[in-house]
């Protein structure tokens, strides 16, 4: 194209876009340092959190999930670009591995949740926006926050009084949706998004998946899990909540310095009783590398190997021979690996802790491809919980704080420009 048509082309194209974005109705509803956010976007993404939440969709709910939609953008905008900042931007391939992972945890065929966002007209862009800063806020996390925060041995031995002092009593095993509040001043708009939440909850929505799509804690990602808690282990308008609860009922709004937080029991026990999830694993994985998107006979042709390899042990490290027999295969010792842990692959959760000393079990698929594992000794919990398991509990409470700190620290540092509606 010659020089001069070019830059008449150019010119054309920028008198334009207004034009073409009204026409489309791509009004711009956010600014955040100067990324924009249309209404188009919103009303995507808003179908996709009444849809994926299970909610019954209407027009009124729209409205009122809309603003509380909008803060969460908002936040992944700010959270995508300070991780492009620090060189941690997620890959194309880390967003299709969350991607596979969603599927495995809801029990869908390979490559179909594609499919399901395409049965709900939800563009493939808007669900990945939000993958994509659930991993880019995770990777900013530990290089910022993770760093700054111990744990000293006072602390355990502080927390191992307090559980001493609890053996007996009943603790609980509970789930929660946070909704923080930066400012007093927004103390109300952010009990008004609780409400709804508590609304939809009231009307029969699923407590884990509001708490996917709403909860701004860290343990959105799990549904809202919190696990085992025992008395006093949270904020104590929280604790005298819990206690009063009955189980598989969600909470009013509670109120705390951080913010709202809507908790779900889930079941109570007896404290210090066995506890599953804190046995401790001593495994040899063995990986069989395979891409993300590799196509169905690469994913058979790796299925059939792996299954060769499980079938030729009879001792954890058999599972060590069969790698070297197994071009692209690596092995490795895992020790001391918590039950609960698991959780995160829920194949995995379910058949390891089941198998027998020495046998394997798989192929799991995770993010750099296939995945046998092998049993070499389990380390019974049937007491009080070890020091290591105390110092994880307090450093995940102790980030958790500091993670929503520095999110409040990049909300005021940010300009952002919130647009009335026209």
């Amino acid at each position: 194209m010659p020089p001069l048509l070019l830059r008449a082309f150019a010119a054309t194209v920028l008198i334009l876009c207004p034009l073409l974005a009204s026409a489309q109705g791509l009004r711009v509803v956010a600014r955040v340092n100067d990324e924009a956010i249309t209404d188009f976007d919103l009303k995507e993404r808003t179908t996709f959190a009444i849809k994926g939440s299970g909610l019954q969709d209407s027009q009124d709910l729209r409205q009122r999930l809309a603003p509380q939609l909008l803060r969460q953008m908002i936040d992944e905008k700010l959270q995508i670009q300070n991780a492009k900042a620090l060189g941690l931007a997620p890959s194309d391939s880390e967003v299709a591995a969350r991607m596979g992972e969603i599927e495995r945890s809801a029990g869908m065929a390979s490559g179909s949740f594609r499919a399901y966002l395409q049965s709900i007209g939800v563009p493939l862009d808007i669900a990945q926006q939000q993958i994509r800063a659930t991993i880019a806020w995770s990777k900013v996390v530990r290089r910022k926050v993770r760093p700054q925060v111990d744990v000293s041995d006072a602390e355990i031995d502080d927390a191992l009084n307090r559980i001493r002092a609890n053996v007996g009593k009943t603790e609980a095993h509970v789930a929660e949706i946070f909704v923080p509040i930066d400012r007093p001043d927004q103390a109300d708009d952010a009990r008004r998004s609780a409400d709804r939440i508590v609304e939809q909850l009231r009307r029969g929505a699923p407590f884990a998946a509001l708490a996917q799509q709403f909860s701004q804690g860290q343990t959105a990602r799990n549904g809202g899990d919190l696990g085992w808690v025992l008395p006093g282990s949270l904020d104590t308008a929280i604790d005298a909540a819990i206690e009063k609860m009955p189980l598989r009922q969600a909470s009013e709004p509670i109120r705390t310095p951080s913010g709202w937080h809507i908790v779900y029991v889930v079941d109570r026990r007896p404290f210090a009783t066995a506890r599953p999830d804190d046995v401790r694993l001593n495994l040899v994985q063995m990986t069989l590398a395979l891409p993300v998107n590799a196509s169905p006979e690469e994913t058979s042709r790796a299925t059939s190997e792996a299954q060769k390899a499980m079938a030729a042990v009879h001792q954890c490290n058999d599972l060590h021979a069969q790698a070297r027999q197994l071009k692209g295969a690596t092995s490795g010792d895992l020790r001391g690996i918590r039950v609960g842990d698991l959780r995160a692959n829920a194949q995995m959760y379910d058949e390891i802790p089941k198998l027998q000393i020495g046998a394997a079990a798989g192929p799991f698929r995770v993010a750099e491809g296939l995945q046998v594992v092998a049993l070499c000794s389990k380390e019974g919990a049937g007491g009080l919980p070890s020091r290591e398991i105390i110092s994880q509990q307090i450093l995940l409470q102790k980030v958790e704080a500091g993670a929503r700190r520095y999110m409040r620290d990049l909300r005021r540092a940010a300009t952002i420009d919130i647009k009335k509606p026209s």
